[in-house]
Parts: C-alpha cells; sequence; structure tokens
C-alpha cells in the first residue's frame, strides 16, 4: 500500500459521539489525521477574520492531504452548524481552492432516519463545489444515544469498505499524475 494522507474532519459537538465512532473506524483502515471542529474557534465566513484556526492549523493540514472525509451528525435534516461553518468557509479561499482539485471525498452522516439523505447530499455537493471525486455515496448510521451507532452493523461495514474505497482511489489517481 502506498503512503496515504487522508484528513478525519468531525462535525460532532459531541464528546465521544456517534459520529467520530464510525469517522474512526474508516480511519483505522486509512491512517490519518482526525480533527474535531468543536475544538477549535472557526470564525464565519461574513466576518472580517485575520486568523484562526481554520487559517493557522485545518487548511494547510487539508491543502497537503490525498483525501478528506467529512463527518457530521443529522440535527435537523442536513450537516450539523459546525460542519456547515466549516464548509462556508472553504468557499472564499481565492487561488488555493484549485489544490482540492481530485481530491478524494469521504462522506460520513448519523441521524435517526429523518435528513441523512440531506446531510450526505451537502457533504457530496461541497466535494463536487471543489472538483473533488467522491469515493463513494456515502456512509449513513442510524443512532442517537451515545454508542448507539455500534448495533448498526450494515454503518460499521459501510465505514470500513470507505476506507479500502478511499485507499484504491487515491493510489490510482497516484499512478495517474
Amino acid at each position: 500500500m502506498m503512503d496515504i494522507n487522508v484528513i478525519y474532519i468531525s462535525g460532532s459537538p459531541r464528546e465521544n459521539s456517534n459520529t467520530d465512532y464510525l469517522l474512526r473506524i474508516t480511519q483505522s483502515i486509512t491512517g490519518g489525521t482526525f480533527i474535531k471542529l468543536s475544538k477549535h474557534h472557526i470564525g464565519y465566513w461574513s466576518e472580517n477574520i485575520v486568523e484562526d484556526d481554520m487559517d493557522k492549523t485545518i487548511i494547510p493540514l487539508i491543502l497537503q492531504a490525498d483525501s478528506i472525509v467529512l463527518g457530521s451528525p443529522v440535527y435537523f435534516n442536513n450537516v450539523s452548524a459546525q460542519m456547515k461553518t466549516f464548509m462556508d468557509r472553504m468557499g472564499p479561499l481565492h487561488g488555493k481552492m484549485e489544490r482540492l482539485r481530485n481530491k478524494i471525498g469521504g462522506a460520513i452522516v448519523v441521524g435517526r432516519r429523518d435528513g441523512v439523505e440531506g446531510a450526505i447530499t451537502a457533504i457530496n455537493a461541497f466535494f463536487l463545489k471543489h472538483e473533488m471525486i467522491p469515493a463513494n455515496r456515502g456512509v449513513c448510521g442510524f443512532a442517537w444515544e451515545e454508542g448507539e451507532i455500534k448495533q448498526d452493523i450494515e454503518a460499521i461495514e459501510s465505514a470500513k469498505k470507505l476506507g479500502h474505497r478511499i485507499i484504491a482511489l487515491v493510489e490510482l489517481t497516484k499512478r495517474e499524475s
């Protein structure tokens, strides 16, 4: 296996979240760096931001990555506020976004059922906007209470498959370049 650099970004504000659990399963396949957005100061797009954790920490890691996996809980038919703020902040970085082109994207969402489709669509739309390559349709986990995701065997298997798919796609894109 080729050396790959994968960044995992969790939009869950909860400690020990179900979303983090699935992200960590995929990370166990690929390796990589885990970032929990709730532990970082990220200003809003419309603010006059001098320098925050997006500029100092997160964006430099993303620009070096081969693959980016975004994970979010579904609270109201879409990604969390933390994930949406992250996605919005990636938009106005003129001159750097072409550096996301052809990176592999992975989507993981966890919810009660309603809204998971909207959250997956939002994440994949983010990837396509930046000319990234979605690894697959995305992983949908069904859970609410802490640890409940461990009962969703299908989501756990899908998270593992996502990891293997990311490896295959990164190796393919590196061979082509």
